[in-house]
């Protein structure tokens, strides 16, 4: 049965507006289609963002050899140059959007991240497209913090699990068709000389589908101006947000929470990232499968698991979610826990295929945590504030473990293994290390985390 609200975590003191007993009363409607669209919008806008952010892993051998890189470099363009404007925009268009202009920064940003992509295209050497990922780097960190937070707006704290399964299903999508559509790409353009472009250099096949890839969030961009409406704020709100030394007051008076659930998303983000920036490498190094063919094998098993991953994990947080207030942890932390094996073990199998299937069944059960997860943080956090917070836990993801994952498996490839064919091993090690600690500080958070549920739901957030 749910505790009461004693002992619960430190909340910041705000001026509530006049509101119905129950914050899901709120938004009678929030259930409505109009609603669930609002979800798929935004889960089509995270899609674009994996898509325009992932497709570069399949362009690992081709940059090499065209534009004379190191792994380091690869790594950096992968990494470090995507999250250099991360970080410094993320931060401040979280703090715009908490005063109510959420729609407005998803849809600027998509325009500026999927212009860049395609620009991007046009790159004739490693500055170029460092600038190129360093611009999409800054616009899609203002994209997720937005979306998550109109999300917690729209749908009720019941079904929340579902809509974050159905964003994280974009973002999970997204990262499938990466490799999908790349490799597909990469196969069609395969026998397309390079074409000499006055003023700019020579465009290359493998360049060829930045410039595909990139166009269509124009589009989206401007469907999300003309059908998503804002939604009306939910429970106790301060219209003109928290400035940031609220925000991280109350992180730190929630410590006891925000500190393992961090540290765990960042380990989580080191293997994620890392791995998937040097799996197409690893499939054409160990079993000689290029990325045309791995690309559409990776992306369509990887689709399947982690959509029927993160649904089974959405209906088994929701239905542990009415008995218990610490569900979304708990079924976070298992799912962590029990992908564990199959993870470390996928880089040893004999077989491309079995490794395949190996990885697959670690996706699938590792993501059933996902829509959990999104849902925590929204459930633990004061409404004006979840941009931001949103922002935090993003840059912690995308800005350190997006640039450090595949830079540290680079260097350890590079000065370690001292042999592109022991790449395999760097990644066993890896996960091996990194895996069981990131679970065991999930754990730690899960207590925390009640708490600081039962607070919020005190006072209508």
């Amino acid at each position: 049965m749910r505790a009461g609200s004693s002992g619960v975590a430190n909340g910041p003191t705000v001026e509530p507006t006049a509101l119905p007993a129950d914050p899901a009363e709120a938004a009678p409607a929030a259930s409505g289609k109009g609603h669930w669209y609002t979800v798929v919008m935004l889960a089509l806008v995270v899609m674009l963002a994996q898509i325009d952010r992932g497709v570069i892993s399949l362009m690992v051998q081709p940059m090499k050899r065209d534009l004379a890189l190191t792994d380091t470099q690869v790594s950096l363009l992968i990494g470090l140059a995507f999250t250099f404007f991360y970080v410094i925009v993320g931060p401040p268009v979280s703090r715009i959007a908490d005063r109510g202009f959420r729609k407005t920064v998803v849809a600027t940003s998509l325009a500026i991240w999927s212009g860049a992509t395609a620009l991007s295209g046009l790159a004739q050497g490693f500055w170029q497209l460092a600038f190129g990922r360093a611009v999409i780097g800054g616009a899609e960190s203002a994209s997720s913090p937005a979306s998550m937070s109109m999300i917690a707006d729209v749908i009720p704290r019941g079904k929340l699990p579902r809509a974050y399964a159905i964003y994280t299903a974009g973002f999970a999508a997204g990262g499938s068709l990466a490799l999908i559509l790349g490799g597909l790409l990469l196969g069609a353009f395969a026998h397309l000389e390079p074409i000499p472009v006055p003023g700019i250099g020579v465009i290359r096949n493998w360049q060829l589908v930045f410039i595909v890839l990139g166009l269509p969030g124009l589009i989206v961009a401007g469907l999300i101006v003309l059908t998503v409406p804002e939604p009306q704020r939910k429970g106790t709100h301060k219209p003109t947000g928290y400035p940031l030394r609220e925000v991280f007051r109350y992180v730190a008076d929630n410590r006891a929470m925000h500190a393992p659930l961090l540290a765990a998303v960042l380990l989580n983000s080191f293997q994620n990232f890392g791995s998937a920036a040097w799996m197409p490498a690893f499939y054409e190094r160990t079993y000689g499968w290029g990325p045309a063919l791995v690309g559409p094998w990776l992306g369509a098993v990887s689709l399947v698991t982690a959509l029927a991953g993160l649904f089974i994990g959405a209906h088994i947080a929701e239905w542990l979610g009415k008995r218990r207030d610490d569900a979304n942890l708990i079924v976070m932390c298992v799912s962590y826990t029990c992908a564990i094996p199959f993870n470390v073990l996928q880089p040893l199998m004999p077989t491309a295929g079995l490794a395949i299937a190996m990885g697959a069944l670690g996706a699938f059960i590792a993501v059933m945590g996902g829509g959990a997860y999104n849902s925590a943080i929204q459930l633990a956090t004061p409404n004006a504030m979840r941009g931001q917070i949103n922002a935090m836990y993003l840059f912690v993801i995308a800005a350190l473990g997006g640039a450090l994952g595949p830079l540290f498996i680079a260097l350890l490839t590079d000065f370690v293994a001292g042999s592109e064919a022991d790449l395999r091993y760097v990644l066993v090690g890896y996960r091996a290390v990194l895996a069981p600690l990131d679970a065991f500080l999930v754990y730690l958070a899960i207590k925390p985390y009640a708490r600081a549920y039962r607070q919020r739901l005190a006072e209508g957030d």
